[in-house]
Protein backbone atom coordinates (compact mmCIF):
# COMPACT_ATOMS: atom_id res chain seq x y z
CA UNK A 1 0.00 0.00 0.00
CA UNK A 2 1.03 3.29 -0.94
CA UNK A 3 1.98 5.57 2.42
CA UNK A 4 2.99 8.74 0.37
CA UNK A 5 -0.66 8.62 -0.99
CA UNK A 6 -1.94 8.35 2.47
CA UNK A 7 0.11 10.67 3.87
CA UNK A 8 -0.45 13.52 1.10
CA UNK A 9 -4.39 12.83 1.36
CA UNK A 10 -3.68 13.30 4.81
CA UNK A 11 -2.12 16.52 4.78
CA UNK A 12 -3.61 18.13 1.91
CA UNK A 13 -7.22 17.51 3.57
CA UNK A 14 -5.83 18.64 6.78
CA UNK A 15 -5.08 22.04 5.23
CA UNK A 16 -8.39 22.33 3.37
CA UNK A 17 -10.15 21.37 6.91
CA UNK A 18 -8.06 23.73 8.84
CA UNK A 19 -8.97 26.62 6.65
CA UNK A 20 -12.98 26.28 6.24
CA UNK A 21 -14.70 28.80 7.84
CA UNK A 22 -15.93 28.31 11.10
CA UNK A 23 -19.44 29.03 10.09
CA UNK A 24 -19.82 26.47 7.70
CA UNK A 25 -17.83 23.99 10.25
CA UNK A 26 -21.08 25.19 12.98
CA UNK A 27 -23.98 24.84 10.37
CA UNK A 28 -22.22 21.22 8.80
CA UNK A 29 -21.59 19.96 12.43
CA UNK A 30 -25.35 20.65 13.40
CA UNK A 31 -27.03 19.25 10.62
CA UNK A 32 -24.97 15.96 11.19
CA UNK A 33 -25.65 15.91 14.41
CA UNK A 34 -29.49 16.25 13.61
CA UNK A 35 -28.93 13.14 10.90
CA UNK A 36 -27.53 11.27 13.41
CA UNK A 37 -29.86 11.46 16.46
CA UNK A 38 -32.66 10.67 14.06
CA UNK A 39 -31.08 7.43 12.95
CA UNK A 40 -32.53 4.35 14.23
CA UNK A 41 -29.88 2.85 14.78
CA UNK A 42 -28.43 5.67 16.88
CA UNK A 43 -32.18 5.82 18.65
CA UNK A 44 -31.80 2.20 19.65
CA UNK A 45 -28.15 2.41 21.41
CA UNK A 46 -27.65 3.18 25.30
CA UNK A 47 -23.69 3.41 25.55
CA UNK A 48 -21.89 5.77 22.77
CA UNK A 49 -18.66 6.29 22.36
CA UNK A 50 -17.86 9.75 20.13
CA UNK A 51 -14.37 11.39 20.16
CA UNK A 52 -13.80 14.63 21.88
CA UNK A 53 -13.66 17.66 18.59
CA UNK A 54 -11.10 19.57 18.18
CA UNK A 55 -9.12 21.74 15.19
CA UNK A 56 -12.09 21.92 12.73
CA UNK A 57 -13.63 18.53 13.29
CA UNK A 58 -16.93 17.81 12.91
CA UNK A 59 -18.05 19.20 16.58
CA UNK A 60 -18.84 16.12 18.86
CA UNK A 61 -19.72 18.67 21.96
CA UNK A 62 -23.50 19.35 21.04
CA UNK A 63 -24.18 15.55 19.93
CA UNK A 64 -21.98 14.76 23.69
CA UNK A 65 -24.76 17.01 25.42
CA UNK A 66 -27.47 15.48 23.57
CA UNK A 67 -26.77 12.14 24.79
CA UNK A 68 -26.26 13.32 28.46
CA UNK A 69 -29.21 15.03 28.73
CA UNK A 70 -31.53 12.09 27.33
CA UNK A 71 -30.28 9.18 29.28
CA UNK A 72 -27.54 7.76 27.03
CA UNK A 73 -23.91 6.90 28.56
CA UNK A 74 -21.40 8.94 26.78
CA UNK A 75 -17.63 7.24 26.64
CA UNK A 76 -14.47 9.11 25.33
CA UNK A 77 -11.02 7.56 24.42
CA UNK A 78 -8.10 8.16 26.61
CA UNK A 79 -5.34 7.60 24.03
CA UNK A 80 -1.93 5.97 25.75
CA UNK A 81 0.65 7.09 23.18
CA UNK A 82 3.33 4.78 24.58
CA UNK A 83 1.54 1.43 22.80
CA UNK A 84 -0.85 3.59 20.73
CA UNK A 85 -3.87 2.09 22.61
CA UNK A 86 -7.59 3.38 23.41
CA UNK A 87 -9.33 2.94 26.65
CA UNK A 88 -12.41 3.91 26.56
CA UNK A 89 -13.60 6.09 30.09
CA UNK A 90 -17.49 7.03 30.66
CA UNK A 91 -17.93 10.94 31.25
CA UNK A 92 -20.87 12.54 33.11
CA UNK A 93 -19.97 16.06 32.77
CA UNK A 94 -18.39 17.79 29.77
CA UNK A 95 -16.53 20.29 31.76
CA UNK A 96 -15.50 18.61 35.02
CA UNK A 97 -14.56 15.11 33.46
CA UNK A 98 -12.00 16.79 30.36
CA UNK A 99 -8.93 17.68 30.22
CA UNK A 100 -6.70 19.33 28.26
CA UNK A 101 -4.08 16.78 26.98
CA UNK A 102 -0.04 17.24 25.68
CA UNK A 103 -1.90 17.88 21.82
CA UNK A 104 -4.54 20.07 22.93
CA UNK A 105 -6.93 17.49 22.17
CA UNK A 106 -9.68 17.30 25.43
CA UNK A 107 -9.47 13.37 27.21
CA UNK A 108 -10.58 12.13 30.18
CA UNK A 109 -9.49 12.40 33.24
CA UNK A 110 -8.53 9.00 33.60
CA UNK A 111 -7.54 8.64 37.37
CA UNK A 112 -11.11 10.04 38.47
CA UNK A 113 -13.50 8.39 35.71
CA UNK A 114 -14.55 5.02 35.33
CA UNK A 115 -13.39 2.72 32.03
CA UNK A 116 -16.51 1.53 30.12
CA UNK A 117 -15.96 -2.19 29.19
CA UNK A 118 -15.69 -2.47 25.03
CA UNK A 119 -18.02 -4.80 25.19
CA UNK A 120 -21.15 -3.00 26.26
CA UNK A 121 -20.16 -0.01 23.64
CA UNK A 122 -23.51 0.46 21.29
CA UNK A 123 -21.70 2.67 18.89
CA UNK A 124 -18.83 4.43 18.40
CA UNK A 125 -18.51 8.17 16.23
CA UNK A 126 -15.01 7.43 14.54
CA UNK A 127 -12.99 10.60 13.48
CA UNK A 128 -11.23 10.84 10.42
CA UNK A 129 -9.43 12.54 8.00
CA UNK A 130 -10.24 11.22 4.58
CA UNK A 131 -13.13 8.97 3.87
CA UNK A 132 -14.47 6.87 0.78
CA UNK A 133 -17.91 5.52 -0.02
CA UNK A 134 -16.91 2.11 0.74
CA UNK A 135 -16.89 3.25 4.50
CA UNK A 136 -13.01 3.32 4.31
CA UNK A 137 -11.46 6.44 6.48
CA UNK A 138 -7.36 7.47 6.55
CA UNK A 139 -6.76 9.05 9.98
CA UNK A 140 -4.45 10.71 11.40
CA UNK A 141 -1.66 7.85 10.69
CA UNK A 142 -0.87 6.79 14.31
CA UNK A 143 -3.81 3.85 14.12
CA UNK A 144 -5.39 4.37 17.27
CA UNK A 145 -8.67 3.33 16.24
CA UNK A 146 -7.97 0.65 13.91
CA UNK A 147 -6.34 -1.22 16.78
CA UNK A 148 -9.16 -0.01 18.73
CA UNK A 149 -11.89 -0.99 16.38
CA UNK A 150 -10.67 -4.64 15.87
CA UNK A 151 -11.72 -5.16 19.16
CA UNK A 152 -15.21 -4.34 19.32
CA UNK A 153 -18.15 -6.57 19.28
CA UNK A 154 -19.83 -7.44 15.88
CA UNK A 155 -22.44 -5.62 16.45
CA UNK A 156 -21.07 -2.33 17.75
CA UNK A 157 -22.07 -0.03 15.22
CA UNK A 158 -19.59 2.52 13.80
CA UNK A 159 -20.04 5.84 11.93
CA UNK A 160 -17.74 7.74 10.96
CA UNK A 161 -18.62 11.96 10.36
CA UNK A 162 -17.49 14.13 8.30
CA UNK A 163 -17.77 17.13 6.31
CA UNK A 164 -18.45 16.16 2.39
CA UNK A 165 -15.53 17.30 0.78
CA UNK A 166 -13.75 14.90 2.95
CA UNK A 167 -15.54 11.69 0.96
CA UNK A 168 -13.23 10.44 -2.28
CA UNK A 169 -13.51 8.06 -4.67
CA UNK A 170 -11.09 5.79 -2.76
CA UNK A 171 -8.99 5.60 0.28
CA UNK A 172 -6.08 2.82 -0.08
CA UNK A 173 -6.54 0.88 2.53
CA UNK A 174 -4.62 -2.61 4.09
CA UNK A 175 -5.44 -5.53 6.12
CA UNK A 176 -5.39 -3.85 9.21
CA UNK A 177 -7.91 -1.19 8.16
CA UNK A 178 -11.55 -1.65 9.25
CA UNK A 179 -14.44 -0.17 7.21
CA UNK A 180 -17.14 2.06 9.16
CA UNK A 181 -20.88 0.74 9.01
CA UNK A 182 -21.78 4.28 8.02
CA UNK A 183 -20.25 7.61 7.24
CA UNK A 184 -22.53 10.78 7.65
CA UNK A 185 -21.85 14.06 6.16
CA UNK A 186 -23.74 17.05 6.02
CA UNK A 187 -25.47 16.25 2.69
CA UNK A 188 -25.84 12.22 2.85
CA UNK A 189 -26.05 9.18 4.50
CA UNK A 190 -22.84 6.53 3.40
CA UNK A 191 -23.71 2.83 4.20
CA UNK A 192 -21.56 0.07 3.93
CA UNK A 193 -22.53 -2.29 1.48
Amino acid sequence: MDDNLKNNLRKNMLIIRKNMPKQNACNFSKKIMDTIIGLPQFINCKNIMLYISFNNEVDTYKLATWCLNNNKTVIAPYCIKSNHKIVPFIINNLTTDLTKSTFGIMEPKYDILMNANIENIDLIIVPGVVFDEDCNRIGFGAGYYDRFLSMKTKNTITIGIAYDYQIIDKVPTDEYDVPLNFIITEKRIISLK
